[in-house]
């Protein structure tokens, strides 16, 4: 499953529009669109930590829903490394995460 596939599964469950989606996630609208049409531009990490929040859900459960294939080595490898991590300290590696992205800015 595609990011793409991903967003629209969860937003079917919502029952959300793409209207919707912009709106709870404050993302324009041409953006959502921009998504799922023939430009076919896959949302950034950014995007989906809005559509996360939005959603009330972690990235680990957004990531679950989506086919190893789809994923480059270094996001696979990531997620494999992360679910061997206890509970415990999960919030420490996402804090280290937003730093060190928030450190490329």
């Amino acid at each position: 499953m595609t990011v793409q596939k991903r967003i629209l599964e969860l937003m079917e469950k919502k029952g959300w529009t793409k209207y919707k989606l912009a709106q709870e996630t404050g993302l324009y609208q041409t953006t959502v669109y921009d998504w799922f049409n023939d430009k076919g531009y896959t949302p950034d990490r950014k995007s989906i930590e809005l559509v996360c929040a939005a959603m009330n859900i972690s990235i680990v459960e957004f990531y679950s829903g989506i086919d190893e294939g789809e994923l480059n080595g270094e996001q696979a490898s990531l997620l494999q490394l992360f679910a061997k991590v206890p509970e415990s300290k999960r919030q420490l590696v996402f804090e280290l995460l937003r730093t060190l992205s928030d450190d490329n800015k």
